[in-house]
């Protein structure tokens, strides 16, 4: 029955290719006086192909000048020697086309007519099927499923597959061939065909028009391609301490099977999420037992089987058991909290967890919390509660806490909680924290400037949630800088705090808000309008809750924009609650809406319309009224600038004449001194021409008061007053007027204490006048040369008035009078200039 099948599975393929061959050379023009035949119409690829025209009798054989030609997909191709005049033959050395047509012409004088044709196709082997496996399933009347891979389809030539099974180790075994249906990769192998707990041997042969390919050959036992029901668990039981043991079976339909079988054990504390498992060798209905189980804890139990190297089976039913219960053993790690430890009498917060080595022995424990003093052994018992966590009062005599845990059987050892009374002046100078997860972070900080710390304290707890006061803490190392924090719920606030301890006190905690992963919030505040004017906004917000954050706050960003579609943004950091919008137009529609960002992202919040409000009459008063009073001054300012030039000037620039280039006579001038700006603090009318100088010789009678007078400033301010009380022809006193002599006042005196000859040579003395034109700096080369003693001569009178020269005096009289008095002589005004 195989090989029929086998044969008519042929007979469909070469049906197939001669429909193929004839769908290509139907369209060939062929003639009845000839025949073309090729080796072969489907050969391999690459392979070598033969053709050859056959010409009959016919009217194109009569001509005697013909030749025969051939043509490959419509192309001339170079064609062999003809064994006779009519026949001709062609060879393709490696033909390489999927599929080409081989056309024969007969040519006369460059005219060819095609008399036959024949298609030829090009083929790959199959590939070698992949990837064979085979699983047993005992569900459906126990079948054997095996697959495979067809590989990569080179052609389109039809593929067949043959599946071939034999057990082995048996001689009369026969070699079993399965046909799948065309285009399947897969086949049922039924029970019959293979035994249970023996090997057998299996292979996938594929086949085509041009060749076969064989799979690699798979052994296997079908009882390791199993995949078995999952176990029941019947019953938990426990007879000695820290050990469960329960029965189990398999499924209804699998009890036949009593190998042996690997089992997998998972189980957990029924308050915990972390999964023990263990792995054994049992036979089905053998009791499992377990062991180096905590005492007094209820576990949850579930398992799974498999024969040898199969699949697992699925997990069992959940089953519980509890342990035999002890007495709690191991110590507790403690953290005392004392918020200001100088104070005597405070409230105190005291935290624990177990240590590696606690053991609670039981489902439910509690703790004692005693106080002792420092001279008594007498406990005070101050909590006792089922938390890991007390606050209780503490005086200033207690030195000692103790901390007990209990169960239904007894009491662990107190465990001593040190109390700290003071509070040191380090703090962790540098803290960083660092997300590793969305449940964990990593904590690194710096030592302080001490070698006395002993070990640091990090504790954390939620800022938001509905146990805000749930406190976990961790102790470390005094070599240890940082710490992994795991266990925390992603986009929720932590507090985290460092606290250093050192020679029996507790340095100052560096504390800081920390997220393990950030979002966006899960809300924006809404914008609140507050005053409106013609181009300003007042906005204000509230701030997020601390729960809907999601991450720490970066700031916020307002964008608005006008009936224009002119936008504009200001930023503003984290802490700003308040926003003015300036520069706004009058009477304008303005969308505004805020944008709240964290580290994990931005929310937006509603778009609100504001409108300013336009310019009222009362306004525009107060803005033009200045406008136009400044306006006014302005112009007032510049008209009196233009018109009062001179004035101005002689108010803002002075003229200063230069002492180096001009003498007494320049500064004489109207034009000098009109730009010289009054005194009103003077009594006295400022002397306007300096042409006058007068010399003074007091008698020794009167040295005493001419000192007094010099010293007063008390000095005549026109001749007229100098000579009052002296008669012209009686008196040695002399005066030069000059051309203005009426209008002339003396600029400086002179005075001689006594007579000229007998007295010493003393610098002379020089008062100032009141007037506001700057003396000639003794530095400057036209300045008069100090006071020198001349040549002797015979003594003059002593004078003792003044004396006048007038213009028409002889001028030898006046050089001889100038000659004994040389500094005077310097101050001479040169009529000339």
């Amino acid at each position: 029955m195989i090989l029929s099948i086998m044969a008519l599975r042929q007979t469909i393929v070469h049906a197939v290719l001669w429909t193929i061959l004839y769908s290509f050379t139907k369209n060939i023009r062929v003639s009845p006086c000839a025949v073309v035949n090729s080796s072969s119409t489907l050969v391999p690829f690459g392979s070598a192909v033969t053709a050859s025209c056959y010409i009959k009798e016919c009217q194109l054989e009569k001509k005697q000048d013909f030749i025969i030609k051939w043509k490959k997909n419509a192309h001339f191709i170079p064609s062999g020697n003809a064994s006779q005049k009519n026949v001709n033959e062609i060879h393709i050395s490696n033909f390489t086309d999927k599929q080409a047509v081989l056309e024969c012409f007969i040519c006369d004088h460059n005219i060819c007519n095609v008399v036959g044709g024949v298609l030829i196709r090009a083929a790959y082997p199959p590939p070698n099927p992949q990837n064979l496996t085979c699983q047993l399933n005992l569900k459906e009347g126990a079948t054997l499923l095996c697959m495979w891979d067809t590989g990569i389809k080179t052609s389109d030539t039809p593929t067949n597959y043959t599946l071939y099974t034999q057990i082995r180790y048996l001689d009369t075994s026969p070699l079993k061939m399965h046909l799948p249906l065309p285009g399947e990769n897969f086949f049922k192998v039924p029970r019959e065909c293979f035994a249970l707990f023996q090997e057998m041997q299996v292979y996938v042969v594929a086949m085509n028009a041009i060749g076969q390919a064989r799979s690699n050959l798979l052994v296997l036992d079908p009882m390791t391609t199993v995949k078995l029901d999952a176990p029941m668990i019947e019953g938990v039981g426990t007879q000695t301490f820290g050990c469960l043991e329960f029965n189990w079976s398999l499924s209804r339909t699998q009890k036949w099977i009593q190998k042996l079988l690997n089992i997998e054990i998972k189980m957990k504390p029924v308050n915990s999420k972390i999964y023990n498992k263990q792995q054994l060798n049992r036979k089905p209905e053998k009791n499992v037992k377990v062991c180096n189980l905590l005492h007094g804890m209820r576990y949850e139990i579930q398992m799974r089987v498999r024969y040898n190297s199969s699949p697992w089976s699925e997990w069992s039913n959940a089953a519980n058991g509890t342990t035999p219960m002890k007495a709690p053993t191991g110590r507790l790690v403690t953290w005392l909290k004392l918020p200001r430890p100088e104070i005597r009498n405070q409230t105190a917060q005291l935290f624990w967890k177990p240590s590696l080595q606690f053991r609670a022995n039981s489902m439910n424990v509690s703790y004692t919390v005693s106080l002792m003093g420092e001279f008594t052994k007498k406990k005070e018992t101050v909590c006792v509660t089922d938390q890991q966590s007390c606050s209780f009062q503490i005086h200033a005599k207690v030195k000692k806490v103790c901390l007990t845990a209990m169960n239904e059987v007894g009491k662990s050892n107190p465990t001593e909680v040190p109390v700290y009374r003071r509070r040191g002046s380090y703090r962790v100078p540098f803290l960083e924290i660092l997300p590793q997860s969305e449940e964990s972070l990593l904590a690194r900080w710096k030592s302080p400037d001490t070698s006395a710390i002993s070990e640091y304290v990090l504790e954390w707890k939620p800022l938001s949630g509905t146990n805000l006061n749930l406190v976990s803490f961790e102790i470390v190392g005094k070599n240890q800088t940082s710490f992994v924090i795991s266990g925390l719920e992603p986009y929720m606030p932590y507090e985290m705090s460092v606290y250093p301890k050192y020679g029996g006190v507790i340095g100052h905690p560096n504390s800081t808000m920390i997220y393990t992963k950030e979002k966006a919030p899960s809300m924006c505040p809404k914008l609140e309008i507050g005053k409106i004017t013609p181009s300003l906004v007042e906005l204000s917000w509230d701030e997020i809750p601390l729960e809907q954050r999601n991450g720490i706050i970066t700031g916020y960003r307002i964008f608005y924009r006008d009936e224009k579609n002119n936008s504009r943004v200001i930023d503003a950091d984290s802490t700003t609650r308040h926003m003015m919008l300036k520069d706004l137009y009058p009477f304008t529609i303005y969308e505004i809406f805020l944008v709240t960002s964290t580290n994990g992202g931005s929310v937006t919040g509603s778009t609100i319309t504001v409108k300013t409000v336009s310019i009222d009459a009362f306004e525009i008063v107060l803005i033009v009224i200045p406008a136009c009073v400044g306006l006014v001054l302005f112009f007032f300012a510049t008209f009196a600038c233009f018109s009062k030039q001179k004035w101005m000037k002689k108010y803002l620039w002075p003229v200063i004449p230069d002492p180096a280039n001009s003498n007494i006579k320049k500064w004489t001038t109207a034009d000098s001194l009109e730009c010289m700006p009054p005194f009103k603090e003077l009594k006295d009318p400022v002397l306007m021409y300096l042409s006058h100088v007068s010399l003074l010789s007091l008698p020794e009678k009167e040295s005493t008061k001419g000192d007094e007078n010099i010293k007063s400033g008390n000095w005549p301010y026109n001749s007229k007053s100098v000579d009052a009380g002296h008669d012209d022809s009686s008196h040695d006193s002399e005066t030069f007027d000059s051309e203005q002599q009426s209008e002339a006042v003396p600029y400086a005196t002179v005075v001689f204490a006594g007579p000229y000859r007998r007295q010493p040579v003393p610098p002379p003395v020089y008062l100032r006048s009141e007037s506001t034109q700057p003396l000639l700096g003794e530095e400057e080369p036209s300045s008069p040369r100090p006071y020198e003693k001349m040549t002797s001569q015979t003594d003059p009178p002593d004078v003792g008035h003044f004396s006048t020269f007038h213009k028409n005096s002889h001028g030898e009289k006046k050089a001889s009078l100038w000659g004994d008095f040389p500094m005077l002589r310097s101050l001479e005004i040169d009529n000339k200039t």
